[in-house]
């Protein structure tokens, strides 16, 4: 089965069974796979689904510095409340990971080298902004981070129970000079 054919036929299982499914974007599908490939400094890495997020992070760090990774997820499509588990792992060019900005209804933990948050209640147009910074150590080379959703309606989902589920994501490189 050709690559549009699975894609679809993984589209309209989702749909039958009453998920949402988040796709890799077309910029970075096309991308061949022997080039790296490293997101500008003003330019967002998304995913594209009923759900949005967006990836924001600068393209170079220096040995001992840090970066600021953006997330924004916006709910696009589905009426009603959601709940959304965010998760993202840290490569081991991360000495430490905190969690800088969130607003009260996102309950947030670091768990090195993983961040895990979940965010309470977006309804159809709502959208919200997670901020984490993560030092870089002293090697060179490129630093990645990956984040990915999932999404639910109900309200007693555990975040344990949801990191289980993630496929896929945004992966976030920036090299250490």
């Amino acid at each position: 089965m050709s690559h549009l054919p699975t894609r679809l036929t993984a589209a309209a299982l989702a749909a039958a069974l009453g998920g949402t499914l988040l796709l890799q974007s077309p910029a970075t599908a096309a991308a061949p796979a022997a080039v790296p490939t490293v997101a500008p400094a003003a330019a967002p890495a998304t995913a594209t689904a009923a759900f949005r997020y967006e990836v924001y992070f600068p393209k170079y760090v220096r040995r001992g510095g840090y970066l600021t990774y953006t997330v924004k997820v916006h709910n696009r499509k589905t009426r009603g409340q959601h709940y959304v588990a965010l998760v993202g792992t840290f490569s081991s060019h991360f000495r430490t990971i905190k969690v800088v900005r969130k607003p009260r209804s996102v309950k947030c933990s670091v768990d090195r080298p993983a961040v895990a948050c979940r965010i309470a209640s977006l309804d159809k147009g709502d959208s919200t902004t997670v901020t984490i910074r993560a030092w870089v150590g002293p090697r060179r080379g490129t630093a990645t981070a990956k984040f990915g959703a999932v999404v639910t309606d109900d309200p007693d989902a555990r975040l344990s129970e949801l990191r289980k589920r993630i496929r896929g994501g945004i992966k976030a490189r920036s090299r250490v000079l």
